[in-house]
């Protein structure tokens, strides 16, 4: 099976992290985003592995190496920001008669992949039922689970499988030459090349596609979605375990769930619920809960509820919800 995985955006959300570092390298809960979503995807990442990427791509691409070097990695540059059917688009030589499997990378899907093959459809996508769909893509399902549409920001609840943004294709081809009159039909908007629009292309043609619930999805593109997602990932096991023991160690105050990279020193603090602590991280008489602070940040004499503080980052003073980038330094004493 081919996986593709877009990591082109610019992630201008998630400003000002992403000035300096590309989203799916912000951390949460211990990891990357991207290094999440690789370590659900490793039962079909046994192939060729092809990366999307644009801004910061080289940074992306070093990491991946470094980290899961056992990958047949390959990197394809998307050069101009013309939406995510070009991106997908620019892997054309990668699609053929094999199974293909296309995962976005700006947010985190749990899915028992080894599965997503059992159908006697064409191709598959991933949803999640929401109660409030409106701010994403859906699809709407006929009774046996076969995609009737796919609908980009529905103005109301009567579809709520949301889409996950993980597909699969029985052959890689099915979705080449879907793109391919995308681009040749210049099937525009906005300026960009919609995915949704090679799915119709699809659907006109008589492809067979059906929705399938995965486990779970949890969206990173935005400071609130990943402090939610920081929270869901903790919940659900990728916590320190020895959190409590080394609390009565170093002498903090430890509130489960939280994560705490071994080299991190805390000093009369606080620690959770719900906080990542990266390393070489420095926390002194402070309190930490449902935040993410990356490596090397110094963190004193302060309050921090819902904040994103970046890498080398100081903050000292009183703060409570703060959104602070690399290298940057905060005195609101």
């Amino acid at each position: 099976m081919k996986v593709i995985i877009p990591l082109a955006g610019f992630g201008s959300r998630m400003r000002p992290h992403t000035w300096s570092r590309p989203k799916p390298l912000l951390h949460v809960a211990g990891h990357t985003i991207i290094g999440h979503l690789l370590d659900r995807l490793a039962p079909v990442t046994t192939e060729e592995v092809v990366f999307v990427v644009g801004y910061k791509g080289d940074e992306i691409e070093s990491w991946i190496r470094h980290h899961y070097p056992h990958l047949d990695s390959h990197f394809v540059i998307q050069e101009e920001a013309l939406g995510q059917a070009h991106a997908l688009w620019l892997c054309r030589d990668f699609l053929g008669e094999d199974e293909a499997l296309v995962a976005f990378g700006d947010g985190i899907v749990d899915a028992y992949y080894p599965a997503i093959r059992d159908t006697t459809a064409d191709g598959v996508c991933l949803v999640q039922e929401m109660e409030d769909p409106r701010k994403f893509g859906v699809v709407a399902i006929d009774e046996a689970n076969r995609i009737t549409a796919f609908i980009e920001k529905p103005t109301t609840d009567e579809h709520r499988q949301v889409i996950a943004g993980i597909y699969w294709f029985r052959h890689g081809r099915i979705l080449r030459d879907a793109l391919d009159t995308v681009i040749r039909e210049e099937r525009k908007t906005n300026g960009e090349y919609y995915l949704a629009d090679a799915y119709q292309v699809m659907l006109q043609q008589g492809t067979p596609l059906e929705a399938k619930p995965c486990h779970y999805w949890l969206d990173a593109g935005n400071p609130e979605n990943i402090l939610n997602t920081n929270a869901r990932l903790l919940a659900v096991g990728f916590h320190s375990d020895d959190l409590i023991e080394r609390s009565y160690l170093e002498d903090f105050t430890a509130m489960p769930p939280a994560f705490l990279h071994a080299s991190a020193t805390v000093n009369a603090a606080v620690i959770g619920p719900y906080a990542s602590i990266g390393a070489n991280v420095t926390i002194k008489n402070a309190i930490v809960r449902n935040s993410i602070i990356d490596e090397g940040a110094v963190i004193e004499n302060c309050i921090l509820d819902g904040a994103l503080v970046g890498q080398r980052a100081q903050v000292r003073g009183q703060g409570v919800s703060m959104f602070v980038g690399d290298d940057s330094i905060v005195d609101s004493a």
